[in-house]
């Protein structure tokens, strides 16, 4: 059984990031039929940002008791993430980078502690935007691949697909939907042939 955690990071469901993201799972149910794939929606969580206590750093446990206690165990136990996020001013959205700052702890764990949460596993990224300029993408990426990395996971598979503003824009896009599959195909083929099997 492969276990997936999907992230649907735009505070708009049903949009262009939901759609490449559904496309991406497909293409890794297609390669791995046994998955199984739980969905986080970031928008909404009743969290907290960080408050710079700096109490993780000798322990590696972030102090605060909220939502993101039950969010740290699923990506502790996902064997891979998949997160789909529209750019925000070269950035992912307020409510998803929330998130992400509140991995201070793991931060801590992996780098000043030395015990990153075992194994090394695999990520993808999947990058909507309005505007065709790749350099927010990149900056955008550079984030991620950065927040991946405090809970051991890799980025080695990412797309950016420019050019969707409206809702429902990337339906007629059927070169990124077909990308996508082909991003969630490649996921599993490159943890597969990382394992040796």
């Amino acid at each position: 059984m492969t276990k997936v955690l999907a992230v649907a990071a735009s505070a708009r469901r049903d949009g262009n990031s939901d759609a490449v993201l559904e496309q991406a799972l497909e293409g890794i149910r297609w390669e791995a039929p046994q998955t199984e794939v739980e969905m986080l929606v970031p928008y909404g969580l009743p969290i907290t940002p960080c408050r710079s206590c700096n109490a993780c750093r000798n322990t590696g446990r972030c102090v605060v008791q909220d939502k993101m206690q039950e969010v740290y165990l699923k990506f502790s136990e996902a064997e891979h993430v998949v997160v789909a996020s529209p750019i925000y001013f070269t950035s992912v959205p307020g409510h998803f980078k929330v998130l992400i700052d509140r991995f201070q702890c793991f931060w801590s764990r992996t780098y000043r502690l030395g015990k990153p949460p075992t194994p090394r596993r695999t990520g993808m990224f999947l990058c909507v935007a309005a505007g065709d300029s790749e350099r927010y993408y990149k900056s955008t990426l550079a984030l991620v691949r950065a927040w991946m990395s405090t809970f051991n996971m890799g980025c080695p598979v990412s797309r950016f697909y420019g050019g969707l503003d409206e809702k429902g824009d990337v339906l007629r896009r059927e070169d990124y939907l077909k990308d996508a599959r082909q991003a969630g195909a490649e996921l599993i083929q490159l943890a597969r042939a990382k394992a040796g099997r």
